[in-house]
């Protein structure tokens, strides 16, 4: 996404509410960004963003809201954007009654907790390690600090706002990463925090995502993009200060159900 044509000198922050199925940008007056606490309101800019204007706080928490999906709230640094260009995007996490796009790919989760009743606010952070499901990989030496890569696309563009995860040939190293504003340079990726270790050429770019559990315990983890018949998922699960793993199983071209999760685990 580019909205450089958008911003004049006293733009502060554009936002780019975007469908965490497609990658696609949300449009619609349902739509509602809003900075919490501050009384600017959003100019709607050509390319579907959210600007705000002469906004004086160094920093500022950030609420996007869609029908059918769940709020996304984050706290923005806005000295720490680039003064040109100060993008975010937002990509909104599907509801469990939200429709998936035809031939999606996802899980379908439940969280319960011991009593049998519904656990919300469950934050699941999944990952794919196999290389069929691969979606580039570093075409140049990554340098700890860097907030760009490069890289030789495969099995799918990733889009702003997208999480994956970079792999070692082999699993011995992981990193998290989040793709951040479109560079306009084929190849060339930036991340919406910059790299914490030196990573080598020919290391994956493996496709991530996240979800969240709802009132009633249930969560959709929404996968774009093309994925074979049968792949495992890895997945982190945190709710305050407890953690755990999981893994499951998925099928390309659909949701997949799980059977329920009981919390805490172990």
């Amino acid at each position: 996404m580019s909205a450089a044509s958008t911003f004049v000198s006293r733009c502060s922050l554009v936002v780019y509410p975007i469908d965490a199925w497609t990658g696609r940008a949300l449009a619609g007056a349902d739509v509602v960004v809003r900075l919490e606490g501050l009384p600017h309101k959003p100019l709607r800019t050509a390319d579907g963003g959210f600007a705000f204007m002469d906004v004086q706080a160094a920093a500022c928490s950030l609420t996007v809201s869609a029908p059918m999906r769940l709020a996304s709230r984050r706290d923005v640094d806005l000295t720490a954007l680039p003064a040109r260009s100060p993008v975010v995007v937002a990509p909104l996490l599907p509801g469990s009654r939200l429709a998936a796009p035809p031939g999606a790919t996802g899980l379908a989760l439940l969280a319960v907790g011991a009593d049998g009743k519904p656990v919300p606010d469950l934050d699941i952070y999944a990952w794919i390690e196999e290389e069929s499901c691969v979606r580039g990989r570093l075409a140049d030496e990554l340098p700890a600090g860097s907030d760009k890569l490069r890289c030789a696309s495969e099995g799918g563009r990733l889009l702003p706002g997208d999480h994956f995860i970079l792999m070692e040939r082999g699993g011995k190293a992981k990193e998290r990463c989040r793709a951040g504003p479109d560079t306009g340079q084929p190849g060339l990726l930036s991340l919406e925090a910059p790299a914490m270790r030196d990573w080598r050429r020919g290391a994956l770019l493996l496709p991530a995502a996240e979800a969240r559990t709802d009132r009633e315990g249930a969560a959709t983890l929404a996968l774009r993009g093309a994925y074979p018949q049968r792949f495992r998922v890895h997945a982190e699960l945190a709710l305050g200060k407890k953690r755990t793993r999981a893994e499951w199983t998925a099928s390309g071209g659909t949701v997949t159900p799980q059977a329920r999760i009981e919390w805490p685990a172990g």
